[in-house]
């Protein structure tokens, strides 16, 4: 299972209607680090400029706490609080200049907004293990689906006139899905990697190659090793992203969020002033295909009959994220032959009255 959904006390709305990755870039807002410096690294003229203007204007996600010289022990950098309240260690050791430019901004991370801010739905990073050639090879294949996905999956349709379904500004919405590659020696690099990989990172990505999708102002949903990671779990999160948002509180949704530094409300401004210059509008006016129930569909086999599949479970409201499905044949013609001697014994009933 790639998501686990928690449901359970969950504000759920069946109205809303905009997908998960456009309702996360509109409404939720990115979750702070904690910084805790020492007393020795404060007196640092580096980190005193930094935090003299570390206010609530700042575009770090980010709050600072100055220890008491009398607290021993290192500066560190703290995740945002996980579901249990608490918050786990991503960095700790001295802080300078070189360390805190770590912090603020790196290129990839920049790169990652830029494409949010330009209409990706997902920002896929793939962390690489060194071996060009199987790295490249494992890039071609996501870039693959996620090119198929883009052709067939269909965003749920957003009535105008409904208030529960109100976009932000922002860029066009559409499905895109974009891969930046990361070399995991890259010094700049470093502290991103560590919050990219979560505070549940698995054993295997230290050895091999591994992925991470980002979405909203900065949110990764989820990261794991390129090993056993398939065409089914790539559309699993893709089409959880462009299902419309039934769970709207944050904290009840799978990811944590990566220290960036973003204005996102005067980028977003920008990006829909953009938008709007070119003739490209936000709301999808897409009929979608008339679906009863939320359902689990792997997409495999011909391009007709996956398109179908994948259109549907993006059109969904909901989805349930419990791993692969496939039709049992058995079951329904064990059903039909039920069904068919009902009928019979009907007719039969019927005849000798």
């Amino acid at each position: 299972m790639v998501i686990t959904l928690l449901s359970l006390g969950a504000q759920r709305s069946s109205a809303c209607s905009i997908p998960v990755f456009r309702y996360a870039l509109d409404r939720w807002s990115a979750d702070a680090y904690r910084l805790e410096v020492s007393a020795a690294d404060a007196k640092d003229e580096a980190v005193a400029k930094f935090l003299r203007n570390l206010g609530t204007s700042s575009p770090y996600n980010i709050e600072a706490t100055r220890l008491a010289a009398e607290v021993a022990g290192p500066s560190r950098l703290l995740f945002p609080p996980g579901k249990d309240g608490q918050r786990q260690e991503a960095w700790s050791g001295t802080l300078n200049a070189e360390v805190l430019g770590q912090f603020i901004q790196s290129p990839v991370r920049q790169q990652m907004v830029e494409q949010i801010l330009a209409g990706a739905s997902a920002v896929w990073l793939f962390v690489e293990s060194g071996d060009q050639a199987a790295d490249d090879a494992s890039v071609a294949k996501l870039e693959k689906r996620l090119r198929y996905l883009e052709n067939v999956a269909q965003l749920p349709h957003i009535d105008p006139t409904d208030p529960t379904s109100k976009l932000g500004t922002g860029p066009k919405l559409q499905v895109k899905f974009n891969v930046l590659r990361v070399a995991k020696s890259a010094a700049a690099e470093g502290l991103f990697l560590k919050t990219l990989a979560g505070v549940k990172a698995k054993e295997e990505m230290t050895k091999g190659a591994w992925l991470a999708a980002v979405f909203g102002r900065g949110r990764v949903l989820g990261s794991w090793p390129v090993a056993g990671f398939g065409d089914e779990q790539v559309e699993e999160v893709c089409l959880f992203l462009l299902g419309a948002c039934s769970c709207q509180v944050k904290n009840l949704n799978p990811g944590w969020d990566l220290l960036l530094s973003a204005d996102w409300e005067a980028a977003l401004d920008k990006a829909d002033k953009l938008a709007a210059a070119s003739g490209d509008t936000v709301a999808n006016t897409a009929v979608p295909e008339k679906v009863a129930e939320p359902e689990t569909v792997k997409i495999e086999g011909g391009a007709k009959a996956s398109a179908t599949s994948a259109t549907k479970v993006a059109s969904k409201g909901e989805m349930h994220l419990s791993g692969p499905s496939s039709i049992n044949w058995t079951m329904i013609g064990g059903i039909a032959v039920l069904v068919a001697a009902g009928i019979f014994f009907w007719f039969g009933g019927q005849a000798r009255r």
